[in-house]
């Protein structure tokens, strides 16, 4: 198999699952195959289009993405893949350390037209007043247009985790979770500090919803501050995927191919270390 890089798994598109099962089935992440690997040994992943950390996995396909990087202790490259390439990356990690894998995906198109489904998506997702500045914008109650983009980050620890090892830092994500500690220095009797930013600067009063698998999933949220800072519950141990969501009001006139709505959705995605999530192949 060609040696490329690095991780991955994406939840895709609403209208394939239509919120219908509420916004448990669109979350879009990277995921993977093993945490914690050893120099030397291959970072492989999917990308994915389900819940509760289950769904298809998808092939590489370059004209869905804007940008799509390795972050390795050496320094940060484009992934190189083909069209078609299942799984959507394979590589060797050459050296100890935590890496990441970054990825933005090009913006895709959803319409609501079910007023409780409006609702549900504001409740989920924290974000609370979207539809009464909605209608004050003189917008239909029974519809919402809306372009969203996906900005999700995994992180992997190549050999034994240690405190020279150089930490999470932003990517070039327009939205972006940070792992303000390395995870994989943690265990379940800690909590994990992330920061969320927005364009580069930190992003205060959202949501953070997260998800924690370990032979079940279990899910809750917490706010940022107004530093951008929230702290993620790590008891349980497992993996761990994060979610937040941006947005912004577009155009108010519904002839024109500007949408109402612009969204960014922003995911982070790890495991803990001494737990079946992180295999331990780093000790």
């Amino acid at each position: 198999m060609q040696t490329r890089f690095v991780i991955l798994s994406v939840l895709i598109t609403w209208s394939t699952w239509g919120l219908a099962a509420s916004a448990q089935a669109h979350e879009y992440w990277l995921e993977p195959v093993k945490f914690q690997i050893r120099p030397g040994g291959e970072i492989a992943g999917n990308l994915k289009n389900g819940q509760n950390f289950k769904g298809t996995n998808f092939a590489y396909i370059a004209s869905r993405f804007d940008r799509f990087t390795i972050n390795t202790p050496s320094g940060s490259t484009p992934v190189a893949g083909r069209d078609g390439d299942r799984p959507a990356l394979i590589a060797t990690a050459e050296k100890a350390g935590l890496y990441s894998v970054s990825y933005q995906g090009k913006f895709e198109r959803i319409t609501f037209t079910d007023p409780a489904k409006m609702q549900l998506y504001e409740d989920y997702e924290g974000l609370t007043g979207l539809l009464q500045q909605h209608v004050q914008r003189g917008l239909a109650k029974d519809r919402l247009q809306e372009h969203y983009a996906r900005c999700a980050k995994a992180l992997v620890q190549v050999g034994k985790a240690g405190p020279d090892d150089a930490g999470d830092h932003l990517t070039g994500l327009v939205f972006e979770l940070v792992a303000e500690e390395n995870p994989y220095m943690l265990d379940e009797k800690d909590t994990l500090p992330v920061r969320l930013y927005w364009q580069g600067e930190p992003a205060g009063n959202i949501q953070i919803r997260w998800f924690r698998h370990r032979n079940a999933t279990q899910t809750g949220t917490v706010r940022t501050d107004e530093s951008g800072r929230a702290r993620i519950p790590l008891s349980g141990g497992g993996k761990f995927l994060l979610n937040a969501v941006k947005i912004y009001p577009g155009d108010e006139n519904p002839e024109t191919d500007i949408p109402e709505w612009y969204s960014y959705w922003s995911s982070l995605t790890f495991g803990i270390k001494g737990t079946d999530a992180a295999l331990d192949e780093g000790d």
